[in-house]
């Protein structure tokens, strides 16, 4: 869920929704093309005591034919509705912004659909496919029906339900979407009928929450280059271990690497064997790889295994995230998601917050203040059957974006991962504990560099970046070196763990089309992805593509050459099976 400069891209969870499409149905009416109708509004179930909280109003928000590749769901903003000003560089919507001009909307904006179930259409099956669609859009394809004729799709939660009907094109396809309200959060269950014909998928939504704009520095900022012999001295700030008493929250050493991109001058470590808990064993068991490949597409372990069936190679990882805005019980014992994946043979990758939203701050952690909690966790991790998950505590806390993001000094950041590591160690001793910075730029801390909130190499078995090709894109051998030697980039990163007996995540990456700062899509950067892993697989523990269909985000989807075909067809290359 990486943000560079601009923005950043983010699975679906704890999402804003679009300005426009926050408005109610009754001032965003449909766009229909000829063919389709729309009918039925979502309303409360009769006979259902409803509880407090957020709830489902679903109501049927558009209905259009899925005749041609890419479609444009004209009307998906509510009239009048102003975007919000952007905030990437020279004034771009950015990729990751969930309020951008550019997305759903924009005029003339097409709209590329992902996700719908791939292959020829079965004569007399009927398939259905539900997706999330920019935090409060679920979109439903369905294929397979009989062309022309109607398709009843009704859609249902536990409190709430209704129905709307489309038409299927000639190709026996159909799309539509629901629009669900802020703060939402459930399940929701979508079946199609026609005739006897019948197909159901379900979707789970998690509540949204707000994302801070973030200012950017200038894109052409100059930056070091690698010493021409291709050596680094990789440094972190020294740190010893806390006593018993609250942690230090002394100012790192000035070892960290300097507002200027270029690596303070420091000794090179001399080789040690790495600390316990850190060491071998990544590579990976299901995929063949040197390491644990992986994928985020979604919350939907369908998904998960159809991009590994897709690239001929089983996935090592799932990437999952917790819920942040439901408190403490929904984040260290995360029924959902982790419930969804008790069929996934892998290990997973859980991105915790350091506290819920609203309900903490760093200094407080730092005083060992929610140490039950993340004990909790960790016995929830143990009595769950995944003790052995990788946990990225805090991740991206180099960008002001995340409500946990660092502190300027970096030390209550620090202090905090601390506490948080020594918990869920205590616990569950099996654990990976993550820690994870945003590629290209780091607002925070400051100094320009995230080395200064690095809580020391006996609280971390992975260090790890989420690391996608925007702000800067690199598509050229140039452009790569300069964004991957500083120490924002993943080069730095790996030298790092090499010196230091450490493992390597990259939770996150992929290519970016949808942003002028991304480089489109670029299969050079798949290929020097897959260049430096190899390079580098005696420290790569993990990786995991960010496969994300939305408009507006990163658009870097690749499965049956998505979004990006180019960039697909070299990665099933590299990291499918030949």
């Amino acid at each position: 869920m990486a943000s560079t400069l601009g923005g950043r891209p983010t699975p679906r969870v704890d999402r804003p929704s679009r300005a426009g499409l926050r408005q109610r149905l009754a001032v965003c009416p449909p766009s229909r093309t000829s063919g389709q109708r729309r009918s039925g509004q979502f309303g409360r179930r009769r006979g259902r005591r409803v509880g407090r909280g957020p709830r489902l109003g679903l109501a049927a928000a558009f209905a259009i034919l899925l005749s041609l590749e890419l479609v444009s769901p004209a009307g998906a903003m509510a009239t009048g509705a102003a975007p919000t000003p952007s905030r990437s560089p020279a004034g771009g919507a950015g990729p990751g912004d969930p309020q951008s001009p550019a997305g759903p909307g924009g005029a003339g904006q097409q709209v590329p659909v992902a996700g719908l179930t791939s292959g020829p259409a079965v004569t007399g099956r009927a398939t259905l496919t539900v997706v999330l669609f920019d935090g409060d859009i679920v979109l439903v394809g369905g294929r397979g029906f009989s062309a022309g004729g109607d398709v009843t799709v009704t859609a249902a939660t536990t409190d709430l339900g209704g129905s709307a009907t489309a038409r299927a094109g000639a190709d026996g396809r159909f799309i539509l979407g629901f629009q669900v309200p802020a703060g939402f959060a459930g399940r929701v269950t979508v079946t199609a009928r026609q005739g006897s014909l019948e197909a159901s998928g379900t979707l789970d939504v998690v509540a949204t929450e707000a994302v801070a704009p973030e200012g950017a520095p200038a894109e052409d900022a100059p930056e070091s280059p690698a010493p021409e012999d291709g050596g680094r001295v990789v440094s972190a700030p020294t740190s010893s271990a806390p006593t018993s008493s609250a942690p230090s929250t002394s100012a790192p050493s000035t070892s960290a690497p300097s507002a200027t991109g270029a690596p303070a001058p420091a000794p090179s470590p001399a080789p040690r064997p790495a600390p316990a808990g850190s060491g071998g064993g990544t590579s990976g068991e299901h995929s063949g790889l040197p390491w644990m490949s992986g994928v985020y597409p979604s919350h939907v372990l369908s998904q998960v295994l159809s991009f590994g069936n897709w690239r001929g190679r089983p996935n090592d990882v799932a990437h999952v995230f917790t819920v942040r805005t439901k408190g403490w019980s929904a984040m260290v014992e995360p029924r959902w998601p982790l419930d969804l994946y008790k069929g996934f043979q892998g290990k997973l990758v859980i991105s915790q917050p350091t506290y819920p939203k609203g309900q903490g701050n760093h200094a407080a952690c730092a005083r060992g203040e929610y140490d039950e909690h993340w004990k909790k966790f960790g016995t929830f991790l143990k009595n769950n059957g995944r003790a052995d998950s990788i946990v990225r505590i805090g991740w991206e806390f180099n960008g002001t974006f995340m409500y946990w993001h660092s502190d300027p000094a970096g030390t209550q950041f620090r202090d905090c991962f601390r506490k948080i590591s020594t918990a869920i160690r205590s616990t569950d001793p099996d654990v990976k504990i993550d820690w994870t910075f945003n590629a290209h730029a780091s607002p925070v801390p400051k100094g320009g560099s995230p080395w200064a909130a690095y809580p020391g190499d006996e609280y971390v078995d992975y260090v790890g970046i989420d690391s996608y090709d925007w702000y800067p894109a690199s598509r050229n051998e140039a452009e790569w070196n300069r964004q991957c030697d500083t120490p924002n980039g993943l080069c730095y990163l790996l030298d790092f763990a090499r010196q230091h007996g450490k493992k390597v995540g990259v939770g996150e990456w992929g290519v970016a089309s949808c942003s002028r700062g991304g480089g489109g899509d670029n299969p050079f950067y798949i290929q020097k992805m897959y260049d430096t892993f190899m390079e580098y697989k005696d420290v790569m523990a993990y990786e995991a593509y960010f496969h994300d269909a939305a408009p507006g985000n990163v658009c870097s989807t690749i499965q049956n050459g998505g979004q990006n075909p180019k960039a697909s067809a070299t990665y099933k290359r590299l990291f499918g099976k030949a």
